[in-house]
């Protein structure tokens, strides 16, 4: 599935079960905080990445009561670039400080570096694209950042990916609605 479709799901679900969190979604990206976003990770920013931003450039989530699932709000080209600027500041920006305790696989075993692109914020926790990962993984993989803990394994070898699979669950009626957290998907 491609972008366009899984938003058309994803746009057509919210409409009709949140439309509060539907509005909430922004329309297209300024070339200008694209620019700056890119800048900002200093790696190529995947194709179908820019093509969500293109569609939704995230959510306008300022209570943080209408996130897209699961407490994740959909981050801005200009919310990324400030979580990437504040955990640049809080954990570093580089791949020197390496975690003897993680096991390698695809991803790389480090704090914190400019190439992890957080595109979600949940209570600390989110969704990034690797646009660094370790020769086995795929540039642009999907991984959850914890708010603690060692990175896991990518859960998606694309944004593509990643945004397909919720549509898909969103499609199938794979999740609930819960008044006051909003939508939540099913295990």
């Amino acid at each position: 599935m491609d972008v366009d479709a899984a938003w058309d799901i994803i746009e057509d679900v919210l409409r009709a079960r949140l439309p509060e969190v539907a509005a909430t979604l922004r329309g297209p990206v300024s070339d200008t905080d694209l620019d700056r976003l890119t800048r900002t990770v200093g790696k190529e920013l995947p194709t179908d990445f820019i093509q969500s931003l293109r569609r939704h450039d995230g959510q306008d989530n300022p209570t943080k009561l209408l996130d897209l699932f699961n407490h994740h709000t959909l981050l801005s080209a200009e919310a990324m670039v400030e979580t990437s600027d504040m955990l640049a500041d809080a954990l570093g920006d580089d791949s020197g400080d390496v975690y003897d305790w993680m096991t390698p696989d695809k991803v790389r075993t480090v704090p914190n570096i400019r190439g992890w692109l957080p595109f979600t914020a949940a209570e600390g926790d989110s969704f990034a694209l690797d646009l660094d990962p370790l020769p086995p993984g795929d540039p642009g993989q999907v991984i959850s950042l914890p708010i603690d803990g060692p990175t896991p394994a990518p859960e998606h070898r694309s944004f593509r990916d990643w945004l397909a699979a919720l549509a898909q669950r969103l499609d199938a009626g794979a999740f609930r609605i819960d008044d006051t957290l909003g939508l939540w998907l099913e295990s």
